[in-house]
């Protein structure tokens, strides 16, 4: 008789196969986690070394310091870190990611739009005292990073201090590009002291959006869904043609305000000083001023139009006007900040503020 061969049978290597695709669902996430984990760590080593280098040939050859601007700065970064792109505040996007994640209040992860990174400020070094732009760029090893120089720089001995002219830099560097996870302490590192601010545009103490053009209209007359123009700070209810209360909506759908008289005088306050001895001023809500200039620091990258146009307030004057504040500067006069009131029916800027 022939003797009979042993096999598996097709149950028993289905539950084998199984149990190995289980073992292998709980363990494989842990292995490709701890790789990219010390694949994210040596790439940020690597990147701390390689502009540790950069900074030390540039102090040495004594270029490091006297830049007024980010982009002047980036001109000649480029000479000592091969840079295959870079890309201004406008553009941020086309060297770097839109979104990354961040830790926010409570521990609870936060996503920020990184278009939003235009400024010094916007990455929380107002201590810089200055509104200093943002750069992206692209490294050839696929290295993105967001950058902003201080024109503020000390000199420093150029072979006594090599190294510690980095602090002269802010930056966000994305150690893998575009690749995800996109997530600050992982993939993403920071230089020390930046900190995400939520605030598009952080002036003195409160937060203002960026200025816009007031040219969205509601009218409540035309059966349209803007019934009741309470709802957008019209008490009087003027349902003709009105921008006013247009920008008021949209300062409301960013979660914020049209500001008040008061909130626009503070905001002069901050931005302006004496034209005669440069000391500093504080506008009353109903002030009117002609004898200021701009303070050096909003000079180069003004957070308002200093063109002289007028800004809604929250306030109305009545039924068909409402308040606001010309921001404006005069090569004879001075900077001319007045007092106006507009009809609704016509087309200023706004801009928005949250405390």
């Amino acid at each position: 008789m022939r003797e009979k061969k042993k096999a598996f049978t097709l149950a028993e290597v289905l539950i084998t196969l199984a149990v190995i695709g289980i073992v292998a669902a709980l363990t494989l996430p842990g292995l490709i986690q701890n790789h990219n984990e010390k694949a994210w760590s040596t790439a940020k080593d690597l990147w701390e070394k390689k502009l540790t280098e950069t900074v030390r040939r540039m102090n040495v050859d004594g270029v490091m310091t006297g830049h007024d601007t980010t982009e002047d700065f980036m001109n000649t970064f480029k000479n000592y870190m091969k840079v295959i792109k870079t890309c201004d505040n406008s553009d941020i996007n086309k060297c770097y990611s839109p979104k990354i994640v961040t830790t926010g209040k409570d521990d609870a992860l936060e996503e920020i739009e990184t278009n939003g990174l235009t400024s010094a400020s916007s990455m929380g070094l107002k201590e810089w005292q200055t509104n200093t732009n943002t750069m992206s760029f692209v490294v050839a090893d696929g290295t993105t990073v967001i950058m902003a120089y201080q024109p503020e720089c000390p000199y420093a001995d150029p072979i006594e201090d090599t190294g510690s002219q980095v602090s002269c830099m802010a930056y966000m560097v994305d150690v893998n590009g575009k690749k995800g996870p996109n997530r600050v302490g992982k993939d993403i590192q920071l230089s020390s002291g930046v900190a995400f601010s939520t605030c598009d545009n952080p002036i003195g103490d409160m937060c203002w959006s960026t200025e816009f053009q007031a040219n969205r209209a509601i009218n409540t007359c035309d059966g349209s869904e803007y019934e009741d123009l309470d709802s957008y700070g019209s008490s009087n209810s003027y349902c003709d043609t009105n921008y006013w209360a247009g920008a008021k909506l949209s300062c409301q759908e960013k979660g914020m305000e049209l500001p008040t008289r008061a909130q626009l005088a503070q905001l002069a306050s901050e931005l302006y000083v004496n034209s005669s001895d440069g000391s500093a001023v504080t506008i009353g809500a109903n002030e009117d001023n002609y004898a200021l200039k701009v303070k050096d620091k909003y000079s180069q990258n003004p957070p308002i139009d200093y063109s002289g146009p007028y800004y809604w307030s929250s306030e109305e004057y009545h039924a068909s006007r409402a308040y606001g504040r010309y921001f404006g500067t005069s090569a004879t006069f001075g900077a001319d900040n007045h007092w106006g009131n507009k009809s609704y029916g016509s087309s200023y800027r706004a801009i928005c503020v949250s405390n």
